[in-house]
């Protein structure tokens, strides 16, 4: 397990495959690049798995939204469990979920919810479901994965 003090935030990338970022209060321009800087871009697994701990986040600016935006993402799909997300964020990420799948094909997808077990149970489903999809895609058979 690595853990990443990042002023106010931390970031933990998990022995289990799934990160926790935990924002506490609003993200700053540097803080954002900091973040984005523990990514190992050479090493990206086919699925990233991220709890996004939101209940203390007080937001970030424009500036600091596109750095974050415009990050290479180079995971076949992203699953992001968020922790605390009042209804406009969930309305803002369920949109934001549906234009980029629509440029890019399924490639983010989204669930929210009240506690960490919960995020962190349905993160390793999904990712076993898209292991499953992806054996089917290449083989044209789950029956390897099956056993």
């Amino acid at each position: 397990m690595k853990t990443h003090d990042i002023g106010r935030h931390t970031l933990v990338y998990g022995d289990d495959d799934v990160s926790v970022m935990t924002y506490r209060g609003r993200v700053t321009y540097n803080e954002m690049r900091e973040i984005l800087a523990t990514e190992d871009l050479a090493n990206v697994p086919a699925a990233v798995l991220l709890i996004c701990d939101i209940r203390a986040f007080e937001g970030m600016d424009g500036e600091t939204r596109r750095l974050g935006a415009t990050n290479p993402k180079p995971a076949k799909r992203y699953f992001t469990a968020y922790l605390g997300a009042g209804f406009s964020l969930r309305v803002f990420v369920n949109m934001w979920n549906r234009a980029t799948n629509f440029i890019h094909g399924a490639k983010y997808v989204s669930g929210f919810f009240e506690d960490e077990a919960a995020a962190r149970a349905w993160l390793l489903e999904q990712r076993e479901a898209f292991e499953r999809e992806e054996m089917r895609r290449t083989t044209g058979s789950e029956s390897e994965i099956l056993g």
